[in-house]
């Protein structure tokens, strides 16, 4: 039997140094699929929410332009790196929070290594 979505955060958030937060957001909403946090749960709510409509805003002022709209986006903070990505074919966003120390590189190749395996797991959990 494939992993639940909430098996597979919490094993990616298990592997990832440093790593404070992992959801899954509804990009309509703001509300989270599902969250692995490592502090308040309200905290971690405010921050998919939050998160989501600076990621739609973004998509909104970018969209038409030359360059085309957001492929993620990374967010920093004076203790914290907030990096999201859209799964694909669906209306979700992916976000993983960290400590600084872990670089936005690392953070961006775990989610490009494991972002289908996530896809598929909110697909089959949405069907």
């Amino acid at each position: 039997m494939d992993a639940s979505l909430h098996e597979i955060l919490m094993e990616l958030s298990g592997s990832l140094p440093g790593c404070l937060h992992s959801s899954v957001i509804d990009r309509e909403t703001g509300l989270s699929l599902t969250t692995i946090s490592s502090g308040d749960p309200l905290d971690g709510a405010g921050a998919d929410a939050y998160h989501n409509d600076l990621y739609r805003l973004t998509e909104v002022a970018l969209s038409g332009g030359e360059l085309g709209g957001p492929e993620g986006m990374v967010l920093t903070s004076a203790e914290a790196r907030y990096v999201s990505i859209p799964l694909e074919g669906t209306n979700f966003l992916w976000l993983l929070v960290t400590r600084r120390e872990t670089t936005v590189g690392f953070t961006q190749a775990i989610m490009r290594k494991h972002g289908p395996r996530v896809t598929e797991s909110l697909k089959a959990l949405l069907h």
